[in-house]
């Protein structure tokens, strides 16, 4: 039986109806019906088209996902019933407000009866003025704050999400995070890097310069040409080298070094910055990566975990950030997390105060 971790199960199901075109008119879309750490109900419809290309009926399928702890992974739970007149599969949707949910899934579906699915269109679950059957039949009727109160409500639900998993992850390797990223070929990407910041645009990932491949080049601007780079260390590594000596008063020292992790990502995305920014404007690697010639704007070095519960090594990350130069950043795993509490608690208060 396949099983699914948190982040595996909630890529593929997201909390807001998608109707998405397919080759020959067939569409598809779902939607949660429940949502708990032990159990979540899944509706999915395939819509199918008559030889005209209009939506004539759809297939439904309900997927039941259940697990005891939330250490376990997902599995999916099918329950089949012997009787007297055959073998049955049953669903029970007795709990929370899974009905509920159903018949309003079932209504959106119905809506696109008679019509033709050529465009993406998204129905989104979102506490507004607005009800979900307005959204499908005249999102060309929404103002412009209403729009934008849908994107900011998808887009809290992704940082969220992804910050959960930064926070579950912090025993992990570089890797991991990378593999994260470039999950079913980048397919993501773009709304997972949201995690580097809400400033930066156009990410693109393993990027060769002259044989070396740097981690992450992103945009700082839309209309200059100007770029961050960003390399990516394990959550696992240290920031410092701590040597403890005994003193003659029977008490102990401490000595900080940068770790050799800090020592060897340094000069190399300086070396990256230099040979980005000496690029001819025609260069064959230039084009590879997909940017024009500019100039990196800054660099960015991801790794380890804070330790703010020790002031003693928060006084040497601090003293660390002052003396590197204003355009070389060290942020660790941690400061991540921090920035999308911030970022996650200023957007919730644009839509409840807006």
């Amino acid at each position: 039986m396949d099983t699914y971790s948190d982040q595996e199960l909630n890529d593929e199901i997201e909390r807001f109806t998608i109707i998405e075109p397919k080759a020959g008119g067939f569409a598809s879309s779902h939607k949660i019906l429940h949502d708990t750490y032990q159990q979540k109900i899944i509706a999915v419809a395939f819509h199918i088209p008559g030889k005209d290309g209009l939506i004539y009926h759809f297939n439904l399928s309900i997927r039941i996902f259940k697990r005891k702890k939330k250490s376990e992974p997902w599995q999916e739970h099918v329950e089949q019933k012997i009787q007297e007149f055959g073998t049955y599969s049953t669903i029970e949707l007795k709990v929370g407000n899974a009905v509920e949910n159903l018949t309003k899934f079932l209504n959106e579906q119905y809506e696109f009866i008679g019509k033709k699915i050529e465009t993406k269109k998204q129905i989104v679950e979102y506490q507004s003025d607005i009800s979900l059957s307005d959204v499908v039949k005249k999102l060309k009727d929404l103002d412009i704050k209403d729009i934008e109160e849908i994107n900011r409500g998808v887009e809290i639900k992704h940082l969220k999400k992804y910050k959960d998993f930064l926070s579950n992850n912090l025993d992990k390797n570089e890797t991991f995070i990378q593999d994260w990223l470039d999950e079913e070929n980048g397919k993501y990407r773009k709304q997972r890097c949201l995690i580097f910041g809400l400033e930066y645009i156009d990410h693109k990932r393993e990027g060769a310069m002259e044989s070396k491949r740097f981690d992450l080049l992103t945009r700082a601007s839309k209309e200059k040409n100007e770029y961050v780079l960003i390399e990516l260390k394990s959550p696992c590594d240290d920031v410092f080298k701590i040597k403890e000596t005994n003193n003659k008063n029977g008490g102990k020292s401490y000595e900080y070094h940068l770790s050799s992790a800090i020592s060897r990502s340094i000069p190399q995305i300086l070396r990256y910055k230099s040979k980005f920014e000496n690029y001819a404007q025609d260069s064959d690697d230039l084009s590879r990566i997909g940017v024009e010639k500019g100039t990196i704007k800054k660099s960015i070095i991801v790794l380890g975990t804070s330790k703010n519960n020790d002031p003693i090594w928060v006084s040497h990350f601090n003293d660390l950030k002052a003396t590197l130069s204003n355009n070389l950043e060290v942020v660790t795993y941690t400061d991540l997390i921090d920035k999308l509490d911030v970022t996650i608690l200023n957007l919730e208060s644009e839509i409840n105060h807006g």
